[in-house]
């Protein structure tokens, strides 16, 4: 008796209809696994870096994505007689890496969700960097006094979503000469940014202490300038007590 597993099998045919609905229930599931696919991916971080070598005259219009509105705007800011501040001022909407009335700056630190912004002074203008006083003494202070190549951190928003950036300044001779050198952003909403950093998502793994400035809590009144020599010495009084 032959073996019947050994035969070869007959072909059946699928009706032509059933073989044309099954096509496309093929086609449409491929489609739709594609779809989910490409949704399931993250959306790559990218850091877009503009470089620049702006010195300080005028206000500054800080474009981060280039889009043709100022995000915000670094220069000087007269206060009353002898005494003047190095300020950046973020648009409606924005806000600067700051502790109190002062702009921070730092290398190397993830800016993002979390962190302290701060939108204006106690004066209600911009955010204060460094200032100089010159009536009786000749004086400069604040977080920024000569600074090298130092990084303000940003909050801000794009099409009504917030992102992370940075812009390096370097403030020196008596904040004097204010230097813009850099800025980029993170294009991913809501993402760290890490201050320094012009391309990728990569983090910094060492930061050396002598790249972080201390941010000044508050920086003296107009009383306190009013007054001269006397006044500031009781504000640096009142900054060594907050010290220790």
């Amino acid at each position: 008796m032959r073996n019947r597993s050994n035969q070869p099998r007959a072909t059946a045919r699928i009706n032509s209809k059933l073989e044309k609905n099954l096509a496309a229930y093929m086609a449409a599931a491929g489609a739709t696994g594609v779809g989910l696919l490409a949704i399931a991916q993250p959306a790559e971080a990218k850091v877009v870096y503009t470089a620049t070598n702006v010195t300080v005259t005028t206000p500054i219009a800080i474009d981060l994505n280039q889009d043709g509105v100022t995000d915000f705007t670094l220069g000087f800011v007269a206060g009353i007689e002898h005494s003047f501040f190095v300020d950046v001022t973020p648009t409606k909407g924005n806000s600067v890496r700051g502790n109190g009335s002062a702009a921070c700056g730092f290398f190397g630190v993830p800016i993002g969700p979390g962190e302290k912004f701060v939108t204006n002074s106690y004066l209600g203008e911009g955010v204060r960097m460094a200032g100089f006083f010159g009536y009786g003494i000749s004086t400069s202070f604040g977080p920024w006094v000569n600074a090298t190549n130092r990084y303000l951190g940003f909050k801000f928003l794009i099409n009504g979503q917030t992102h992370y950036g940075w812009a390096r300044v370097s403030v020196t001779n008596e904040i004097r000469n204010v230097v813009l050198t850099g800025y980029a952003y993170e294009t991913t909403p809501n993402k760290n940014i890490v201050e320094g950093h012009t391309f990728g998502p990569e983090k910094a793994n060492v930061i050396a202490p002598s790249d972080l400035l201390v941010p000044a809590p508050e920086f003296p009144t107009l009383g306190m300038l009013a007054r001269g020599s006397d006044g500031l010495s009781i504000w640096r009084r009142d900054q060594e007590s907050a010290a220790r």
